[in-house]
């Protein structure tokens, strides 16, 4: 249990770490060279179609029709295969509102603002959600729901993960989010979903 603890204050103190480094020297750098050289090139239209993948429209539809079946098919949860339904839904529920939560907090201004009127930092606790841009809520969305299905079907988990990084990486291509925004995303993405794992099936496959 103590190793456990150790593992997650790195990952964590590592995490704010990187955040912190990218914020500071890399990520406006980034995202005004995409800014000038990917817009109107077939990179963007990949990364529009990557990118919606993840939509908060598409997701909350999913999430609301995937809850009404399992309240309608198996109520009580009897199935396993119900049980990890309801598992992936509540590691997404769950990582959707962490990050509105800190992004609510954050405040951080979005590319777009750097763009046209040369504003980057944060603005704490602002509920203007089109300027908030940290963490990203695709990312999010995307890294909850692959490592969920990872961590139930653990042969596929490079796969599921090499999906999520794709939809990340459209966020910094469409210049949506910086980096580090979709490194925070990632972040509260996986940590939910193991979290939420190790809550319903007590760290053993289900």
């Amino acid at each position: 249990m103590r190793s456990t603890r150790v593992k997650i204050i790195c990952t964590i103190l590592m995490t704010v770490v990187l955040y912190v480094i990218l914020f500071v020297f890399f990520d406006r750098s980034i995202d005004l060279w995409i800014h000038h050289n990917i817009p109107g090139t077939k990179m963007e239209l990949i990364g529009k179609q990557i990118s919606v993948l993840a939509s908060s429209l598409y997701v909350s539809l999913a999430l609301l029709c995937a809850f009404a079946y399992i309240v309608i098919a198996d109520p009580g949860i009897r199935k396993q295969s119900t049980k990890k339904l309801f598992f992936i839904v509540i590691s997404m529920t769950v990582a959707i509102m962490i990050g509105e939560g800190f992004k609510y907090l954050l405040g951080r201004y979005r590319p777009v603002f750097l763009f046209e009127h040369g504003k980057y930092g944060l603005h704490f606790f602002t509920t203007n959600w089109l300027m908030n841009s940290s963490p990203s809520g695709h990312t999010i969305r995307a890294f909850s729901f692959f490592t969920a299905l990872g961590l139930l079907f653990k042969r596929y988990m490079p796969l599921f993960i090499v999906l999520a990084l794709m939809i990340g990486a459209s966020r910094i291509l469409l210049t949506a989010h910086y980096p580090s925004d979709v490194l925070f995303g990632a972040f509260i993405g996986i940590m939910t979903a193991i979290w939420m794992y190790n809550y319903f099936f007590n760290g053993i496959e289900g």
